[in-house]
This record gives C-alpha cells, structure tokens and sequence, in this order.
C-alpha cells in the first residue's frame, strides 16, 4: 500500500472492487475522458479483469482510497517497454464528488514515485483530451509535461478531439519536479 496526503493505493481485490468498478465504467459522465470508452462493459467483464491484474503485474492496478477509505477510483501503470523502462499512466477518479479536490494530482505523484522507485522506469507517459482541462492541471502539477498534440485522436460526442502527449522523466522525478 502506497500513501500520499490525500489517497492511499492498493492493488486490487476483484471481490471488493468490482461493483464499484462497474457502476463507474457505465456511468457515461465518468468515462467520458477515458480512452476505453465502452458503449456498456459488463460486471463479468469488469471481474474478469480485476482478477486478471491481482494475478500479473502488467498492468499494475490499483485502487484509489480516500484517507477515510472511499474506493474513489483506479489507476494503472500498464504497457511496460522494459527495453526503454516506460510505461502507460491511467486513471479514473469514479467517484464524482472527488474530483477538482487534488485526488487526481496526489495519485498522479504517487504513481510517479511506483514507476521511478518500484519499477526503475525512467519514463512514465499518458495521453489526455483537450477538454480535459482539470486532467492536463493534475498532471502538470504533479511534474508531467506536454510533449506533443496528437491531432484528431478521439472522437466524442460527434467531433473529433485532439489529445496531449504528456509524459515525466526519472531525472524530472529526481530534481523534484512534481513532488509536493
């Protein structure tokens, strides 16, 4: 278990966490800047997965808890290029009225800290849709940078979106970049 100031990460337990993870991924509100936007996924799916990650380490999941221990929502590192030592970051804070309060920076600098020091990666990277204005401050304030404009790399709600290419490297990490 990992903690910051505002979170603690633990890897997932599929008989905890699936309903939670399942009311989230169809909620269409919650999903709307996720790159795996399914029309509907369901809870055997959901199941099937979760059991999947407390098996392997990629990806490595985890769920999100609130300090009073509300399952908020998950995060990933998954792709790992062991070659170059990068990954993948994701996350999704499902529970709505814990966004825009710092969760998704505290996690975003917790999963910075796992990649660097737990998995020697020197490169951790995400993408993010342009109208994810909340999603590009998180990671920003947690030492990611903008690396590049994916153009017209999603399409939602009939218009295509550009994304950015954000990413934070081991020596950003180890100059304190992001740290709080």
């Amino acid at each position: 278990m990992y903690q910051g100031s505002l979170v603690r990460l633990r890897r997932v337990e599929p008989e905890r966490d699936t309903a939670d993870r399942y009311r989230w991924l169809n909620d269409p509100e919650v999903v709307q800047y996720l790159a795996m936007r399914p029309a509907r996924v369901s809870r055997e799916e959901v199941r099937q997965y979760l059991d999947s990650c407390a098996r392997g380490t990629d990806p490595a999941e985890f769920a999100i808890e609130a300090l009073d221990g509300t399952h908020i929502g998950g995060c990933t590192l998954r792709g790992f290029n062991h070659v170059a030592r990068s990954a993948e970051f994701g996350i999704c804070i499902g529970e709505k009225g814990y966004r825009g309060h710092g969760y998704g920076t505290d996690v975003s600098r917790l999963m910075a800290k796992i990649g660097f020091e737990e998995f020697n990666l020197n490169r951790i990277w995400l993408t993010v849709y342009e109208p994810n204005a909340g999603g590009v401050r998180a990671y920003e304030k947690a030492g990611f940078a903008v690396e590049g404009r994916l153009r017209q790399y999603a399409y939602l709600h009939g218009q295509y979106l550009d994304s950015f290419l954000m990413a934070i490297l081991r020596e950003d990490y180890e100059n304190g970049k992001g740290r709080a």
